[in-house]
């Protein structure tokens, strides 16, 4: 007895909580950060690596294409380090972690000015393989998971940061 009395007062604890959907609508209209996403325009990120991020980001702000008119600009900085993390006995690497770093500005374009900044992280791992090939591949593969892993990253704190303007606003 006690027991399904306890179950019932945290279930009801756990409704009474506030809990809102990030990408939901809210009925009042007061929040709509899905809309807001679709409002960023990526700026261009330099190489490979940052067209990878650019173009999972386009996707995740804008995944029925770029209808709304840009109020705000997002402009990213990629940074990629390689550590070595097992060795062979002959001292040479086996394994590396990469670590995609990314610093962010969103822009508003109406009055120009840094309204989000931010650092975004992703570590991603690939094992040495005899075949440089192998090795090249397993490599490519880290970096576009990280990519992805930063990316979505990005989408999620943008849509906490709208969620919360505009609730505050």
């Amino acid at each position: 007895m006690s027991r399904t009395l306890a179950t019932l007062i945290l279930l009801t604890a756990l409704a009474a909580c506030g809990f809102k959907p990030l990408y939901g609508t809210d009925p009042s209209g007061l929040s709509d950060p899905q809309g807001e996403l679709a409002t960023i325009r990526v700026a261009p990120i330099p190489d490979r690596l940052g067209q990878l991020v650019r173009n999972q980001l386009v996707e995740y702000l804008t995944p029925r294409g770029q209808g709304a008119q840009n109020r705000y600009q997002l402009n990213v900085k990629l940074s990629l380090s390689s550590v070595g993390t097992a060795l062979a006995q002959d001292e040479s690497a086996t394994r590396y972690n990469l670590t995609l770093t990314s610093n962010f500005t969103l822009v508003d374009l109406s009055t120009n000015k840094k309204v989000f900044v931010g650092v975004a992280r992703s570590i991603a791992v690939y094992n040495v393989i005899t075949s440089e090939y192998a090795t090249l591949i397993a490599r490519q593969d880290a970096e576009r998971r990280a990519a992805q892993d930063v990316a979505e990253e990005l989408r999620t704190r943008l849509g906490v940061f709208f969620s919360r303007r505009t609730k505050s606003s």
